[in-house]
């Protein structure tokens, strides 16, 4: 079966629907290990919630 990195980041809580045609071209191209290092992160900073606050643009987290 093919990686696809927004099935993988959907899976994980990210919410990818309002990313622009040039991010999501962006996110198609990521790598397994970079897919798994975001959906770490997103899911320590949702588990540090609310002492950890994360500031989101397009479903990304930065």
């Amino acid at each position: 079966m093919t990686f696809d990195p927004v099935h993988e980041l959907a899976r994980a809580g990210i919410d990818l629907t309002f990313v622009s045609p040039e991010q999501r071209e962006v996110v198609l191209s990521l790598s397994e290990a970079e897919v798994a290092l975001l959906a770490s992160i997103h899911e320590r900073l949702r588990d540090g919630a609310p002492e950890v606050e994360a500031h989101i643009v397009g479903g990304l987290l930065f």
